[in-house]
């Protein structure tokens, strides 16, 4: 199963080549969920703001989609 991840603010600080404009390529071999992507890309779930698939808002245990485009957005702080 092969996706497409854009990180949105700081995430994508640990992953130097990072292009926001193509993204990251991500395969899995196996039925995966959203929770199994954030620990292959070694981010930690409190870390994270809003996940959304192909433009829908998702959980945790959401199972991923082939070709499914990913994009993860970091908390947002104000004051």
């Amino acid at each position: 199963m092969k996706l497409t991840v854009k990180l949105y603010g700081t995430l994508s600080r640990p992953f130097g080549d990072y292009d926001h404009g193509v993204g990251l390529g991500v395969s899995f071999t196996q039925k995966a969920s959203i929770r199994d992507l954030l620990v292959h890309l070694n981010l930690i779930p409190k870390g994270i703001g809003m996940i959304f698939m192909d433009g829908v808002s998702v959980k945790m245990n959401t199972r991923l989609k082939e070709g499914a485009r990913i994009k993860i957005f970091q908390p947002i702080f104000g004051g």
